[in-house]
């Protein structure tokens, strides 16, 4: 009786799950098959290339890039500044671990070869500005950054 019992329940709970399977597939199916017709409705894109964001690994990656134009290190620091100027606040005493990233773009900035006196005051106005709880520590790091440069 009890064998009986467990196999009747698992049969039960096999069903519900195919069930609640269907539920949550069969809208997914149904979804992208509506989604069609609309991407062939669409407007023409406009001439002009609209600005894209970055993300931060994105920006990373152009001011660590030793190839990078003047153009690339300007809009990848115009980036930096729009949408990524807020570092996370200190925990404590202690700087956030965020912090670090910027401190790493800070020094390969200041180290590019195609930078420029206007690129490196932008961004350290800018983070300055929005963390004011790290001016201490941006400014050693554009201190360090600007020594290790060499003549």
């Amino acid at each position: 009786m009890d064998i009986e019992l467990v196999i009747k329940s698992v049969v039960g709970l096999v069903v519900i799950l195919a069930i609640l399977i269907m539920v949550f597939l069969l809208p997914m199916k149904l979804g992208s098959k509506k989604e069609s017709p609309k991407t062939k409705h669409q407007k023409p894109k406009p001439d002009k290339p609209q600005e894209q964001k970055l993300t931060f690994e994105q920006i990373r990656s152009i001011i660590k890039n030793k190839n990078s134009s003047s153009e690339d290190l300007a809009l990848a620091v115009d980036q930096l500044v729009k949408h990524y100027a807020t570092i996370t606040p200190k925990m404590g005493i202690r700087s956030h671990p965020d912090f670090d990233k910027y401190v790493e773009i800070m020094m390969y900035l200041v180290r590019h070869r195609n930078t420029n006196k206007d690129l490196i005051l932008k961004l350290d106005k800018a983070l300055t500005k929005n963390n004011p709880q790290y001016r201490a520590e941006l400014n050693d790091t554009l201190t360090k950054a600007l020594n290790s440069r060499g003549i």
